[in-house]
């Protein structure tokens, strides 16, 4: 009978974890870009830089 190899399935699982983290944390970042955008807010750090200079 062939043994099972518990850590593959468990370095499997702890993969799929990492990939869904970092899918949050990008989707995070994004959302969080996009409301910034949409607010001005950027635009607005761009005019107070070249008002500045």
């Amino acid at each position: 009978m062939a043994k099972r190899n518990p850590r593959k399935s468990a370095a499997v699982k702890h993969g799929l974890l990492e990939y869904l983290l970092l899918s949050v944390l990008v989707l995070v970042v994004v959302v969080t870009a996009w409301t910034l955008y949409d607010n001005g807010i950027i635009d607005t750090f761009i005019e107070l830089i070249r008002g500045a200079r």
